[in-house]
């Protein structure tokens, strides 16, 4: 497994091999960090944790949030950031359920079509309005809670009768939850994408160094672009899957799920400044932070200790992602 790294002119660095060789060493960690849990889990829990059922709801629970985890590695690769994946969620999933008579399809394009042109606002405000992403994502948190809110009038829109639609949420292959395999096949393109293409190479090189890569050639703006795009995709996916396991298009889904999607990445071991990224390392943290709410789950922690123990994860990772970078500039 390996990941796409890129240093800006200017900035001293590891050489690629050994920057590599770092950037593997921490996703092995982290899968030990996944092991370790399960282990407390098991111990903690020892009749239900490790129970299929419950291995398998926590999949289909990583899966709504990885998705938008994989589309925000993209964007905090070129140091950006994405505050409003939990609405825009909210506003995708009650703009298909507008079209829910219509069938599943219909849904699904409606979805699909609500994530593209948001994430194209967000897109086009930042990459050709150049305003600062944080406070264009911030205000796109406000306008797509509104919105969903308005389309829907403040009133779920009921799915059951969408038998294709919740089979993505609840339904199953072999085994496997449907949402699983969904998130797996996104990670698996985004994996492909960011670490073998010349793409790739570029949006990562644009969280390096803005001026260097636009120097080499990059077309920065239409790369910064792009990523918000893919993060609006990922949104409608997110939002299919999690409107197909409640069979309900509500207007309040989503909540905090930005803030999920962007602990994810971070543990995960993406760099907030940008200039590196990983998918193999999202995925991870995406399994971290959902096993660990689950073994929270299941011992009756309340809500307010699960939030606490989130940002201790967050800052600790933070930290170590600090020190790292500052070894690799020496």
């Amino acid at each position: 497994m390996s990941t796409t790294d890129a240093a800006g002119s200017g900035k001293r660095s590891l050489p690629l091999p050994k920057a590599r060789s770092r950037i593997q060493l921490q996703e092995f960690a982290l899968v030990g960090v996944v092991a370790l849990i399960l282990i407390v889990g098991a111990i903690l829990e020892p009749d239900s944790f490790l129970t299929s059922d419950n291995m398998l709801n926590v999949l289909r629970q990583a899966s709504v949030v990885g998705v938008l985890a994989i589309g925000m590695t993209f964007v905090i690769a070129t140091g950006g950031i994405d505050l409003s994946v939990g609405s825009m969620v909210a506003c995708a999933a009650v703009a298909g359920g507008q079209l829910a008579d219509s069938g599943s399809v219909a849904f699904v394009l409606g979805a699909l079509a609500m994530g593209l042109v948001l994430g194209g606002v967000n897109a086009t405000v930042i990459a050709f309005g150049r305003v600062v992403p944080f406070i264009a994502t911030l205000a796109m948190f406000t306008m797509a809670r509104g919105l969903a809110l308005w389309l829907s009038d403040k009133t779920p829109v009921s799915l059951f009768s969408l038998d294709g639609l919740r089979w993505f949420g609840n339904g199953e292959v072999i085994g496997i939850p449907s949402a699983a395999i969904v998130f797996l096949a996104v990670t698996v393109f985004a994996w492909v994408l960011l670490n073998r293409t010349r793409y790739g190479r570029y949006v990562v090189a644009t969280g390096g160094n803005r001026e260097a890569a636009r120097i080499a050639g990059v077309k920065v703006p239409w790369i910064v672009f792009s990523v918000y795009v893919i993060s609006g995709i990922c949104v409608a996916i997110a939002a299919i899957l999690v409107s197909g396991r409640l069979a309900s298009a509500s207007p309040i889904i989503g909540n905090l799920y930005e803030l999920d999607a962007i602990a994810a990445v971070v543990i995960g071991g993406t760099l907030l400044t940008g200039g590196r990224g990983t998918i193999v390392g999202t995925v991870f943290g995406v399994l971290i932070f959902t096993t660990l709410n689950n073994v929270f789950t299941l011992n009756n922690q309340d809500t307010s200790t699960q939030a606490v123990a989130k940002g201790v994860i967050i800052v600790v990772a933070v930290l170590l992602q600090q020190r790292l970078a500052r070894r690799s500039n020496t």
